[in-house]
């Protein structure tokens, strides 16, 4: 019987760093406070919450004053282009990107150091192209050793909320599209 997979995956291209947990974390745990780049994660996950809040009123101002709405936009595009810059900035210091696996389920990729089968890990992974930032807990669900890496990992994702879920489908979609933009070129 040939093997059925729940999610599409893509090759993409990204930081990881890994903290092992001594158990299961609990609902209110934050993912994002093992690592180092924190006080970045989360700036950017505000960011991208106060720009979900604003979009609907964005939208409603630029129905009434379209010169407004489109200076609103313009400021939005500032933001998002310093917080890049902060992201990326942030993503130099931890290292260099490496093909990963990723899917809406969970993530697969090279680490030096081993994990067990069943542990609760802290990911923090920072994506290239398109550059975005996550933060989130996984549980461990393959550690293999591979020659030229150290260990070939997967982790199985363990959504506290439906906006991570969201964020990690995005970056997949992002990612597809910006596959297909360089095939054509």
């Amino acid at each position: 019987m040939k093997e059925r997979r729940e999610y599409f995956r893509m090759e993409v291209q990204a930081s990881i760093n890994m903290a092992t947990l001594a158990g299961k974390p609990t609902e209110q745990a934050d993912p994002a406070s093992h690592f180092s780049a924190s006080p970045v994660l989360r700036t950017m996950a505000e960011l991208k919450k106060l720009d979900g809040d604003a979009m609907q009123l964005q939208q409603q101002i630029k129905v009434t004053d379209r010169a407004l709405g489109e200076f609103l936009h313009v400021l939005s595009r500032k933001i998002d282009v310093l917080a890049m810059y902060c992201l990326t900035s942030s993503a130099e210091e931890l290292g260099s990107y490496h093909t990963t696996t990723l899917s809406e389920g969970g993530i697969s990729f090279a680490y030096s150091t081993p994990a067990q089968v069943g542990d609760w890990v802290a990911l923090m992974v920072i994506f290239s192209h398109p550059t975005m930032a996550i933060a989130l807990h996984g549980q461990v669900t393959r550690c293999e050793p591979d020659p030229d890496t150290g260990y070939q990992l997967a982790a199985e994702f363990r959504y506290e909320n439906s906006a991570q879920r969201q964020q990690i489908s995005q970056q997949i979609m992002r990612s597809q599209m910006e596959s297909i933009r360089s095939s054509k070129s």
